[in-house]
């Protein structure tokens, strides 16, 4: 019967090692609307208070995909403030799969890749104000 057990916490240890970097990745989809539309959607890496990286994706509405761990959005259109969104986020649900079935390390693995996050709101609606 112990034996067993052991089997079984081991085999659930491997397989769901980086439980979070396994089930939803280290980047997510967001979608982004503006009004007024048609404004140019930018993607960058903010870490520390510093962007870097920033490159155009598209044109409001879309969709786009970000980095969970430091991911950065800019919207901008001519005539229009230049407005960064405020992302915000909360934990992955898929983290409860590494506090309770695995070790610190697949927790660890997943905080340092971003997957311990989720983006939250997953859509973000941008009101630019005119340039002044």
């Amino acid at each position: 019967m112990i034996r067993s057990f052991s089997a079984f916490v081991l085999a659930a240890a491997v397989t769901l090692s980086g439980c979070a970097s396994i089930q939803s990745g280290t980047t997510q989809q967001v979608k982004v609307s503006s009004n007024p539309a048609g404004a140019t959607v930018y993607i960058a890496v903010k870490k520390d208070g510093v962007v870097s990286n920033k490159v155009a994706v598209g044109v409001t509405p879309l969709t786009v995909t970000l980095s969970r761990k430091h991911g950065a959005l800019f919207v901008e259109k001519e005539g229009y403030a230049p407005t960064e969104v405020a992302l915000t986020t909360k934990m992955n649900p898929w983290m409860w799969g590494n506090i309770l079935l695995t070790s610190p390390l697949s927790t660890s693995i997943d905080t340092s890749t971003g997957a311990s996050r989720e983006y939250d709101p997953g859509e973000y609606m941008v009101d630019l104000q005119p340039a002044k």
